[in-house]
């Protein structure tokens, strides 16, 4: 019997690779995504020409927006803010492929700049940099004078809203928060999933639609030990999986 695994489209970013510019995708990703039963394939910016995208959508049964070492231009949100580490194309890509999930109802899961990108389409903002804002203490930023295997531990608690698409979770989890910027204002029509404890928002959704997450942590590094990671990409690929079935 053929077992149809569903595609799953990874955004990929900008890098420079032995001096030359390329697109890419951290290892991680895929293997998260292969681990639970979808089938990825890699997007490059260039995908974001709407015949190409309205072409590949048909094939494509969920999208995963993924974290990255660039961030959101503060254009994108009406901020003033000095960023260097932006990659504008990714940015255009993403906020098309958000249009396209919305659209269709396609399962669409967001990770760190990916829950980002998902505020600030739904025409919320962001803080360029948590630090700076009075009020947050929880450690949301990894010590980069550590080992990677260290740096992406779980380093905060959040604690899980009622009534959301967590919930069924539980109430609290301790995650890999690892971030500069953050969310301020929540956009239109998104359900806060998950707080710190200090109130800075972790995990978003859109209630309206079959399944569409934002989480600012990373579940795809312990993605087959950490049991949250495991419910996360479970779900994704479940309603992923719902086209074939």
């Amino acid at each position: 019997m053929l077992i149809i695994r569903p595609i799953i489209a990874i955004v990929s970013c900008h890098k420079m690779v032995d001096g030359q510019p390329a697109q890419a995708v951290y290892q991680k990703y895929i293997d998260a995504v292969q681990h639970y039963g979808g089938n990825p394939i890699l997007l490059p910016y260039t995908a974001a020409e709407s015949v190409n995208l309205e072409a590949l959508m048909t094939v494509v049964d969920g999208i995963l927006l993924t974290g990255s070492y660039s961030n959101v231009a503060p254009m994108r949100y009406g901020a003033s803010h000095s960023e260097e580490k932006q990659d504008v194309n990714r940015d255009a890509l993403s906020f098309k492929l958000l249009a396209s999930a919305e659209r269709s109802g396609m399962p669409l899961l967001a990770v760190c700049r990916g829950l980002q990108e998902m505020n600030v389409y739904f025409d919320g903002t962001l803080h360029p940099d948590w630090r700076e804002v009075e009020g947050f203490y929880e450690p949301h930023l990894e010590d980069s004078t550590a080992p990677l295997e260290v740096q992406y531990q779980p380093v905060h608690d959040v604690l899980i809203q009622p009534d959301g698409r967590l919930a069924t979770f539980g109430d609290e989890w301790h995650v890999n928060s690892l971030h500069k910027q953050a969310i301020n204002e929540v956009g239109k029509g998104l359900f806060v999933e998950a707080l710190a404890r200090d109130g800075l928002v972790e995990a978003i959704s859109l209630m309206k639609h079959p399944f569409m997450i934002g989480v600012q942590w990373h579940p795809e590094l312990n993605y087959a030990k950490d049991d949250l990671s495991k419910f996360l990409f479970t779900e994704f690929i479940h309603y992923a999986s719902q086209k074939h079935s």
